[in-house]
């Protein structure tokens, strides 16, 4: 199955809207791919295996079940998350993209590409994976948001984290 969707970040016709800078969204993509609990609460834990330049190899722990998961970042664009063997869906892919299609006009384009054979067959239920998939792509937005804003983490007395966020709300690196 695969399912794609766009999350416009930057609407330039509402100023009432606070913007992102671009790097600030990419830096939140970088906090995403390192520290994945921290943007989804299914996740229990995250073990990183190895890095080697643009790739991350991590194992995520989710209730009983650990799932091994290969994170290629590409600088400033994208990042993929790849299953890997002894996952039920090992060989699966989410990709998420930043488009700017005009200056600070910007998207995140959302792909999936599931395999293996717990994917629904049933359109009610696939309709149901995209809608599920939808609504934590816009909370992972809420997520970068509030990172780049510096509430998360100051709320939680997570100094570090804090400090981070105020760089990226900042646009500064790391």
């Amino acid at each position: 199955m695969r399912y794609e969707h766009l999350v416009q970040i930057n609407d330039l016709a509402r100023p009432d809207i606070p913007r992102l800078e671009r790097n600030a969204l990419w830096l939140g993509l970088v906090e995403r791919a390192e520290r994945p609990a921290l943007f989804d609460p299914t996740v229990d834990a995250t073990r990183e295996l190895g890095r080697d330049g643009s790739r991350l190899e991590r194992e995520v722990q989710r209730g009983a079940a650990t799932i091994c998961e290969t994170v290629t970042l590409q600088d400033g664009e994208s990042l993929a998350i790849a299953i890997g063997a002894g996952s039920a869906f090992a060989g699966s892919t989410r990709c998420i993209a930043i488009e700017e299609p005009a200056p600070r006009a910007l998207f995140l384009r959302f792909t999936y590409e599931l395999r293996g054979p717990p994917v629904p067959g049933d359109e009610r239920e696939q309709h149901a994976l995209r809608q599920a998939y939808y609504h934590a792509d816009l909370g992972l937005v809420r997520r970068i948001r509030a990172l780049a804003e510096g509430t998360i983490g100051a709320a939680a007395g997570d100094r570090p984290e804090a400090e981070r966020a105020a760089q990226v709300s900042r646009g500064g690196g790391q």
